[in-house]
């Protein structure tokens, strides 16, 4: 058992720490060990870049932000190359990717040249998650509506038309969320299926042989993590609202353009060869079913598994197969119901 808590020690205090070795190139010496770094941390912790593009008169601008996780503690130079006037370093580097808010600390009154480096690499990774997540903190790209199903009535001269739809998330924006949350963001913990397997074979070793009960519920009171509460914004993904929450990420930064858009505002178009005809507007609340704002301490009970969830970080909660749904009724006349190419429902603005 002593060797057991030693082991368990060990692990914890490198939970966050890689060691690799990997080269870097540059015209100069110092420009060859800063990518030699750069590339460390990539290895270890990868990079998440995400891109806008917009027009500002006829020019085209493009911006790109980009995320390199983690934090070189130390590295060993291995080796100085020069081949043709192109330096390689290799090195040997200790990679922390304990990515957000990473703790800074001196053992000393003065601020030493180490713990200023430090400070100013976390400042800079707040502003570059910042800006990362408030480009994927939009409406437009988060939602897509699709019209599932058209129904006519015709009366005479005029027809009545109802239109089903619903209001699902963007699969690329979902996959780019989440992406993004895992390589900017340090893992929450939320519990695991295997922890929940050791408590059950725990209560049956208790039924079957009472004698022997305690090697079996010491291993999953070991297997129970204690999350700790924090005030780090979160972003949770999860299958449905009824099948738990996957995996939590904290990512620091919220996301209330997308959050506050559980209440969206829809423009119906009938679209004909020559023009477009208006079908007006409607409001869409998916309620709960696409995503969640959740607070500390907040606990959400999942009925398909009949889980209870107690969140310990503020976040939001994405539901990959959530959705909303919709029906839209108008009358038309039955030439430009006849003539029309489709119908079609945009999302206008978030309300």
């Amino acid at each position: 058992m002593r060797y057991l808590i030693l082991a368990l020690f060990l692990v914890a205090t490198n939970a966050y720490s890689v060691e690799v070795v990997v080269k870097g190139f540059g015209k100069t010496v110092e420009d060859a060990l800063q990518n030699a770094r750069t590339a460390a941390v990539e290895q270890v912790a990868g990079t998440f870049v995400t891109g806008q593009a917009s027009l500002d008169g006829d020019r085209y601008q493009s911006t790109t932000a980009q995320y390199n996780g983690g934090l070189v503690r130390r590295h060993e130079v291995i080796s100085v190359v020069e081949d043709g006037g192109l330096v390689i370093v290799e090195i040997r580097a200790d990679v922390d990717t304990d990515k957000v808010n990473t703790v800074v600390s001196s053992r000393g009154a003065e601020i030493s040249e180490s713990v200023g480096a430090e400070l100013e690499k976390a400042r800079d990774d707040f502003e570059k998650t910042r800006r990362i997540v408030a480009a994927l903190d939009d409406p437009a790209q988060a939602f897509a509506v699709r019209v599932t199903d058209v129904r006519y009535r015709n009366c005479g001269q005029l027809t009545d038309v109802e239109v089903d739809g619903v209001v699902v998330f963007n699969p690329k924006w979902y996959d780019d969320v989440r992406l993004m949350a895992r390589t900017i963001g340090r893992k929450v913990e939320i519990g695991s299926a295997w922890t929940e397997a050791l408590w059950g074979l725990a209560a049956l070793t208790a039924v079957v042989n009472p004698l022997i009960t305690g090697t079996a519920f010491s291993l999953a009171r070991m297997a129970q993590a204690t999350p700790k509460v924090s005030e780090e914004y979160m972003a949770c993904f999860g299958k449905d609202n009824g099948w738990d929450v996957d995996e939590c990420y904290e990512i620091r930064h919220p996301m209330p353009r997308v959050l506050s858009s559980h209440r969206l505002q829809l423009d119906g178009r009938l679209t004909l060869d020559d023009r477009e005809i208006p079908l007006g507007q409607l409001n869409v609340d998916s309620g709960w079913q696409m995503l969640l704002n959740v607070r500390v301490g907040q606990r959400v009970y999942f009925s398909k598994n009949g889980r209870e969830r107690k969140f310990l970080n503020p976040g939001i909660v994405f539901f990959q197969k959530g959705n909303a749904t919709f029906q839209h009724v108008f009358t038309e006349q039955t030439v430009n119901v006849g003539q029309a190419r489709s119908v079609r429902f945009d999302l206008l603005s978030r309300m």
